[in-house]
């Protein structure tokens, strides 16, 4: 029974790590059976900050359990002048029943279907308390000892210290935020006559824009809407876009339809093309191009067929395994349950190929970096979207904003989100 209970505690580890982003972690503890008392009479709380807007996904931490049995309240809290304060949300407390037979203190709880929403550069605390008389336990501490916790003691009030403080850790998923241009007053990602249209409106006093928009018509930061804001936006209309350099690599992916040929921004001339630049062999990477195909599918889906979804495997992982990346029939993993996938999939090399003539300067052969990857100054998961004329339109770096629209990332909206960015491509 033992056994069992830390051999699921050490499964749910591992595939819980491969696919979420760590916002707050202490490490684990270098004694389980030494740290902060919890009990009826003793309650703990530990500070952290996110830096920027995330959806919750678990909480880890380590207690041991010095009583038979032992229930635990385990809360998402607000800051509240420096101390823990209201629940986050009417769903960021659980009853937590603990494992007499968990020997290892580590603990999981998985978040994912809340939409425990929290916002950027604002204190939150994890607090632990005892969910009845009977239950005493030890929040084992944490590696370090700079960390801000605060005890409460026969309820007689929050006191703050720094110190070691209770191991655990935060894991979300970052939300994306639509990059949305100076000009774009009506949220379309272009900036075209129709934002003209509206700032003119706005003018007049015919059509008024809101505060939110006032902030992307006011294109020069004067505090005023005016003609040189309309100045502004014309001038990017007309602004020469250069295109992204081009490239030109096989297509090795079996299943797809442009097996064998040679594929680059150039070969998809007059329609959108998207990169995502991955690493073959890893989880996380087979995952996040698994939702570019179910993404690819739900466009063909609605009759959309001028988006090119492409994988680009990094020179540095070239030995790393294939199969499951491209994913063909007899494929079997966690992150690809059926086959095959019909996306193409291109290996980048180091040999200067995609580096001649006008972009000789911006790579060179046989310096270890992917041609590709340099030349695009591409960073491991990037999704870069090019418009039908090869200029770049957005890049979203997809190990930070996951798109995966099922429990794990379906608080975010992010795939929704780069589905609009695909989607207006097109219209640009």
């Amino acid at each position: 029974m033992k056994k069992l209970s830390i051999i699921l505690i050490l499964i749910q580890l591992i595939i819980f790590s491969q696919d979420r982003t760590t916002i707050y972690n202490t490490g684990a503890p270098p004694l389980v059976n030494e740290g902060h008392q919890i009990s009826i009479n003793q309650s703990i709380a530990s500070r952290f900050t996110v830096s920027d807007d995330y959806v919750l996904e678990a909480i880890i931490f380590y207690m041991f359990l010095q009583s038979e049995q032992g229930s635990l309240n385990i809360s998402i809290r607000q800051d509240d002048n420096g101390i823990p304060g209201n629940l986050v949300s009417e769903f960021s407390e659980w009853n937590y029943t603990l494992d007499p037979y968990n020997l290892t203190g580590y603990n999981l709880i998985v978040t994912t279907d809340l939409c425990i929403y929290l916002d950027s550069n604002t204190p939150y605390w994890l607090r632990i308390d005892a969910a009845d008389t009977s239950t005493e336990a030890i929040w084992s501490y944490s590696a370090g000892s700079l960390y801000t916790y605060s005890e409460n003691t026969n309820q007689s009030g929050w006191l703050n210290t720094i110190g070691a403080t209770g191991a655990s850790g935060i894991f979300a998923e970052q939300i994306y935020d639509s990059p949305y241009k100076k000009g774009d007053v009506n949220f379309d990602f272009l900036v075209n006559v129709t934002d003209i249209i509206a700032i003119i409106s706005h003018i007049i006093e015919n059509d008024m824009l809101n505060n939110e928009q006032l902030g992307y018509a006011d294109t020069n930061s004067d505090g005023s809407i005016n003609v040189s804001d309309i100045v502004y936006i014309v001038n990017t209309i007309i602004e020469d876009d250069d295109p992204n350099p081009d490239f030109s690599l096989e297509d090795i992916n079996p299943s797809s339809n442009l097996y064998n040929l040679d594929i680059g921004p150039s070969f998809f001339n007059g329609q959108v093309s998207a990169y995502y630049f991955g690493k073959q062999g890893w989880t996380m990477c087979r995952a996040r191009f698994g939702i570019l195909h179910d993404l690819h599918n739900d466009l063909i889906n609605q009759g959309i067929t001028d988006v090119n979804i492409i994988g680009i495997n990094g020179f540095q992982y070239i030995n790393d395994p294939v199969s499951c990346m491209i994913c063909s029939d007899e494929c079997s993993s966690s992150t690809c349950s059926e086959g095959p996938r019909i996306l193409p999939w291109v290996q980048d090399y180091d040999d200067g190929t995609n580096c001649n003539d006008e972009n000789i300067d911006l790579c060179s052969a046989n310096d270890e970096e992917s041609d590709v990857w340099d030349l695009w100054d591409a960073t491991l998961r990037d999704f870069v979207i090019l418009d039908r004329y090869g200029i770049e339109f957005a890049r979203v770096n997809l190990t930070y904003n996951n798109p995966d629209p099922t429990e794990l990332g379906e608080c975010s909206g992010n795939y929704q989100k780069i589905k609009d960015l695909i989607l207006a491509a097109r219209n640009r």
